[in-house]
């Protein structure tokens, strides 16, 4: 049986120059400030106050953010530059479907292609997350979602298409965006470990069907907490403080 590799796709090429490397870094420092909303949904990002922020040239700087335009991560607004994508309920309602058939079937070709080493990687990452848990205490964001990616990366690790990778990389980067921007609001944020549980259960037990149904199920879950956080801000948005009026333009 041939093992999978466990590593998604690099979004730039293998062959890097002193420029491709500065590129890869703000590339990733720019990711991960969208996926955590310190760049918020809409905003407008211009040349001159990203090079101050990120300490990097004109050059690195078009190109990361080239790459992230065509990860759907920033937005191309022709001569104007970039900004960040708007969220509405129709989006993150659109990449949960194709989610949710992508992982599927990444899932359901990983537990058929799974070994020994993947069963490991897998139970590892289950474990790790498990440990955050288990302490009981407020845990940093970041780490938390750097080991709930994980997991799910190791489920789908073994599908063996690099092609299945690479888009569930760039799906859950959409997703994830959209689940820390509701963590914002309030409202139930952190997955439940008993679903991670049933479903490395499944997995384990290379029960195909029940482990892409409770995959899908959890999903589900998350979209719903999601568009329940979108529409809790955005009522929040329309309506006015307590005891201040509308101003009406005279």
């Amino acid at each position: 049986m041939r093992q999978g590799t466990s590593d998604a796709p690099t979004a730039f090429p293998a062959a890097e120059t002193p420029s491709r490397t500065l590129a890869i870094e703000v590339f990733e420092k720019l990711r991960a400030d969208i996926l955590s909303s310190r760049l918020p949904p809409g905003m407008k990002l211009r040349f001159d106050d990203l090079r101050q922020t990120y300490g990097v040239g004109l050059s690195p700087l078009r190109e990361a953010l080239s790459r992230l335009a065509e990860n759907r991560l920033v937005v191309a607004t022709g001569q104007r530059g970039f900004r960040v994508p708007s969220v509405s309920v129709n989006d993150i309602m659109d990449i949960a479907m194709v989610r949710k058939e992508v992982e599927g079937l990444a899932l359901k070709l990983s537990i058929k292609n799974g070994d020994d080493a993947w069963e490991a990687r897998v139970v590892a990452a289950h474990h790790k997350m498990t440990l955050l848990e288990r302490a009981g205490k407020t845990v940093a964001e970041d780490i938390w979602e750097s080991r709930h990616r994980e997991f799910h990366h190791m489920l789908v690790s073994c599908c063996q298409s690099p092609c299945l990778l690479h888009l569930h990389g760039l799906l859950c980067d959409q997703f994830d965006r959209y689940r820390r921007l509701s963590a914002q609001s309030r409202l139930p944020n952190m997955p439940r470990s008993l679903i991670h549980q049933r479903i490395l259960e499944a997995a384990l037990g290379r029960n195909v069907n029940l482990a892409v149904k409770l995959l899908v199920e959890h999903i589900d879950e998350a979209s719903q907490l999601i568009v329940a956080g979108l529409e809790r801000t955005q009522q929040r948005t329309k309506t006015p403080a307590r005891g201040i009026k509308k101003r009406t333009r005279t």
